[in-house]
């Protein structure tokens, strides 16, 4: 499972919204659409502003086996 499939499974299980992404990052809405549903790349930097705005470890979404 890669880190966008995480990151929208975490948000989708705590009830978090697209629109309450946006808020918080500043992200375009049609942005954060598209990189949760897989129709744009989303960018390190715009994975960690998520994180950060929803106050999450971006660790969280690693591949442990990987390691």
């Amino acid at each position: 499972m890669s880190i966008v499939e995480k990151l929208n499974e975490y948000v989708n299980q705590n009830g978090i919204t697209q629109i309450y992404i946006a808020q918080k990052t500043g992200l375009d809405e049609d942005t954060v659409s598209d990189m949760l549903n897989g129709n744009r790349r989303m960018l390190a930097d715009e994975f960690l502003l998520i994180c950060v705005a929803l106050n999450i470890d971006p660790n969280i979404f690693r591949n442990k086996s990987a390691f």
